[in-house]
């Protein structure tokens, strides 16, 4: 070990049970951080019953296990402890189902040591090695290999930590690869452990069936059943499905072999059900295109090349936008899949602007070749129809002009277009519509052909897997809004996706009460601290709270300004909340899934931790309610979809999805002046026994492309007096701001508007990520602000910045920090009363602190609720809408929340 001298090892266990490991050697003149008595590296362990508490940490505290232990200043137990090792087994275990519950331990591989060294016995699925033979002792080793095929083999032996003096408080001492001591670990340790970690979540339960679901979504329906996804789970688990697969776990070949024959996936009959099957993922429809139709590359272009294929369609291969990639696999649709109860993960991507460019893209693919023109994939510049000198690639499936009727030549040319791109699903009636078109187009069978293929391209049989029977009756045509006269509101949500480091947002500046809070603040944030001297102060005196001021992150001068100019305020330690909770309850009291991307950004755009309103969103709900009395509101997203927007169905209309460049005008040139009204026949109403999601591809364009024309229209003459960031941000903003500015030609006078910008998930460099990050949202606010007070908008407008949560204040070894919980978070507004600090920033910020759940990750005192409720009576929303926009608001107490007239000039 590190020192051969007399070494005590004690436990400091917290109000949680977590534990940090103390060392005290006999002799020594320094000691690593993570063995000192000031260690703050606590970790879970399993405690048999109950553990030391102190009584001044909780209400149920038993004086640290009745003065066994310390109880420490700072809080929590300091405890002596004994290492005891136990034997398990004196006798041959009856199956390897015994071995593996009972035994933790990993022993050497017995061939490994000299012959004679052990004497093997075997029974019962078990393999016994002997030191002594028959004798069962501490240096048994037993072997066997469990349900997924690995040789596991285990010491005889269980180890416990017991707390010395009072052995009732114990818990299994689990085995660890690396050292506490930088200076004994080793790359060799941590690649060892990793490989553990790895292999465990690989052999873990939910595994199978995780991977399973997934699978069949991208390959074959969207909703299996239990009975499908059981299967491809056994297949993945054992390695074998008929004659497929190795018989290893995890043998993709017996996997994918059983996604794609089982049953149901491969049943006509079930192909009927309107329920079954999906929407196809946009980079597959694409390839299907080139592939089907025959591309071929021009001269001088060694590969094909797609450009830009993220913003115009919103997938490219390699490139999802984030870890989780481009949708979520239980991401629910509104409309008729949402009404079933039944997820799209392909529909969360699929909007207006994107639903523009992939079919903007593909009519300039039929038309042009692989080129640029008029939204195509490609580099080319050639914008002559049929000429494809100018295009890096072009599709050649050729159709030649035969001596039959014109007839019988359409029939031939849609029945193998059919076959080709729907799989022969094309329907009666949609065929009848393209094979018209493409008989007004001979003799020219080059642009007969064109127009059967772009005509096609945008029926619901190509965007779905599903079988599409028609009603016979038209879509309707999309209402546009009408205004109610009521003085304009925007809410204008700003998601910082990833989780932002608040607390180098807004740091303790001056603090005259009892102790020093910045002091404290740099003690934890360690190497991650800001200088105080960078830090803008601002004043605080009126707020509350521990501090008489705080300081800003140097970045945020335009910040500081609007907080200065009483236009601006920050809402402190806040997040999702379940109920008002402390350290001791808040597990109990918690039902959300904590510190995870995906399950924090969603509560934090969904605001209702309990799903008392399942699938609607924040801002949703508050359109929900202005709908009610009257107002005409719109709903906007910049760049992505969102459950924040999402409304009562019937009540607040579809989102739409709005690029940050603006709207890219539909099918520009478009081939033949009948395009639009074919396509919109194409897209016609559907019976009840179609698809659903072919249903929805065919609503969502129709209302898109109305939209789209509107909004086009509108945009097109909008310009912004100042100019703002090229950012992504900036870019989102700028984009916001004309539709404020459009409010008038759109009928509205309310407006729901949600973006993000991503790069906050700092688990490294935090300080210099910051500094970039927060200098752009410097920028990005302040233009956005001047832009609305030269509109005389600014009065109307408020802006809620968000993130998914805060991070530790303690540091990590990359420098940077980890997922939390409460954080803070800025609001800003003509109508808002800024210049305050609102809920209350810990007063204690190590891990002693009554909020602090370890390593600076602090439990919330402000929810989010208390956030968006006063939002929501700003915009319009009265006291009966409040239990429907929150609706998890009684949960609180009347003192969890702040008075609408404390934080905004209500008019």
């Amino acid at each position: 070990h590190w020192s051969t001298d007399h070494c005590q090892i004690l436990l400091k266990v917290n109000s949680v049970g977590q534990v940090a490991i103390v060392y005290e050697p006999e002799d020594y003149a320094y000691l690593h951080p993570h063995i000192r008595d000031d260690n703050r590296n606590f970790f879970k362990v399993y405690w048999r019953g109950d553990y030391p508490k102190n009584d001044n940490d909780v209400t149920t505290g038993n004086n640290c296990g009745g003065g066994i232990c310390e109880a420490l200043v700072t809080g929590g137990c300091l405890c002596d402890t004994v290492i005891s090792e136990t034997l398990v087994f004196s006798r041959m275990p009856e199956n390897k189902e015994e071995v593996l519950a009972n035994l933790n331990i990993g022993a050497y591989d017995p061939s490994a040591f000299d012959e004679g060294t052990y004497t093997e016995q075997e029974a019962n699925g078990v393999k016994a090695y002997f030191t002594s033979f028959g004798i069962f002792d501490r240096d048994t080793v037993f072997e066997v290999t469990d349900e997924f095929g690995r040789i596991q083999r285990f010491k005889n032996t269980k180890e416990n930590v017991r707390i010395k003096g009072a052995p009732e408080y114990s818990f299994r001492n689990a085995p660890s690869f690396m050292s506490l001591l930088n200076t004994e670990a080793s790359v060799r340790d941590a690649e060892y452990e990793t490989e553990a970690a790895l292999d465990h979540y690989l052999h873990h339960d939910n595994t199978a069936p995780f991977v399973a679901i997934r699978l069949i979504q991208r390959f074959t329906t969207s909703n299996p059943s239990p009975r499908y996804v059981k299967e491809v789970a056994t297949a993945f688990r054992n390695g074998k499905y008929g004659q497929f697969g190795t018989g290893a776990y995890g043998d993709l070949a017996a996997t994918i072999a059983s996604v794609l024959l089982e049953p149901e996936a491969r049943s006509v009959t079930l192909d009927a059900d309107p329920f079954r099957g999906g929407l196809r993922e946009p980079i597959l429809r694409v390839m299907a295109v080139l592939r089907s139709m025959e591309v071929e590359k021009s001269e001088g272009y060694p590969v094909l090349r797609l450009e830009g294929m993220s913003d115009k369609i919103g997938q490219m291969a390699h490139s999802f936008p984030t870890v989780f990639s481009f949708f979520l696999p239980e991401y629910r649709p509104d409309g008729r899949p949402g009404e079933a109860t039944l997820v799209g993960p392909e529909t969360m991507i699929m909007d207006m602007p994107k639903m523009v460019g992939m079919l903007n893209g593909l009519f300039s693919l039929v038309k042009y070749g692989l080129s640029s023109c008029d939204g195509g994939f490609g580099a080319g510049r050639g914008c002559t129809e049929g000429d494809f000198s100018s295009a890096a690639g072009q599709l050649t499936l050729f159709m030649p002009y035969t001596e039959v009727s014109d007839d019988d030549q359409a029939e031939a040319a849609v029945n193998k277009l059919s076959t080709l791109l729907t799989s022969g699903r094309l329907s009666d009636s949609n065929k009848e519509i393209i094979k018209k078109a493409y008989k007004e187009m001979l003799p020219d069978v080059d642009a007969a052909l064109r127009m059967a293929q772009q005509l096609l391209l945008t029926s619901p049989e190509f965007h779905s897997t599903n079988i599409v029977k028609m009603s016979g009756e038209s879509r309707a045509e999309p209402e546009l809004p009408q205004p109610s006269g009521s003085p304009y509101k925007a809410i204008v949500y700003v998601m910082f996706g990833g989780g932002c480091d608040s607390y180098n947002m807004l740091v303790p500046h001056t603090c005259t009460g009892i102790k020093d809070m910045y002091a404290e603040y740099q003690q934890v944030r360690e190497e991650i601290a800001l200088p105080k001297s960078s830090l803008l102060e601002i004043d605080a005196s009126t707020s509350n709270q521990i501090c008489d001021s705080f300081g800003l992150h140097p970045k945020l001068k335009a910040v500081q300004g609007m907080y200065n100019d009483g236009d601006l305020l920050f809402f402190t330690n806040t997040g999702v909340l379940t109920k008002e909770t402390d350290k001791e309850n808040w597990r109990r009291d918690t039902v959300t899934q904590l510190f995870a991307h995906n399950w924090m950004q969603r509560e934090a755009e969904r605001v209702d931790p309990l799903k008392e309103a399942d699938g609607t969103g924040i801002l949703g709900r508050i359109a929900d309610a202005l709908n009610k009395k009257g107002r005409s509101v719109g709903t906007f997203s910049i760049e992505r979809n969102t459950i924040s927007l999402i409304g009562t169905p019937g009540l607040t209309s579809t989102p739409f999805i709005l690029s940050r460049s603006g709207v890219s005008k539909f099918n520009n040139r478009a081939s033949s002046e009948s395009m639009e009204a074919d396509i919109a026949a194409i897209n016609n109403a559907t019976a009840p026994e179609s698809g659903v999601f072919g249903d929805y591809w065919s609503e969502t364009l129709v209302k898109s492309l109305s939209h789209n024309k509107l909004l086009y229209d509108t945009l097109s003459d909008k310009q912004t007096d100042i100019t703002f960031p090229t950012s992504y941000l900036g870019r989102q903003l700028e984009m916001v701001a004309k539709m404020i500015d459009s409010r008038a030609e759109r009928g509205s006078d309310a407006d729901m508007f949600f973006l993000s910008t991503g790069g906050w998930d700092t688990h490294s460099n935090v300080l210099d990520n910051m500094d970039r990050l927060f200098e752009d949202v410097d920028n990005s606010f302040k233009a956005f602000a001047d832009e609305m007070k030269a509109k005389g908008v600014w009065d109307g407008v408020t802006v809620i910045e968000t993130s998914d949560f805060a991070r530790t204040l303690a540091p990590n070894t990359g420098r940077g920090s980890d997922h939390a919980w409460g954080g803070n978070y800025m609001m800003f507004g003509g109508g808002v009363k800024g210049g305050k600090i609102v809920g209350t920033y810990p007063d204690n910020l190590t891990d002693d602190g009554p909020r602090s759940l370890g390593r600076g990750r602090m439990i919330p005192t402000t929810s989010w609720d208390a956030v968006f409720l006063p939002l929501a009576e700003w915009a319009g929303a009265t006291t009966d809408d409040l239990a429907d926009i929150c609706p998890n608001m009684d949960n609180f107490p009347a003192s969890h929340f702040t008075d609408a007239t404390t934080l905004f000039e209500i008019i």
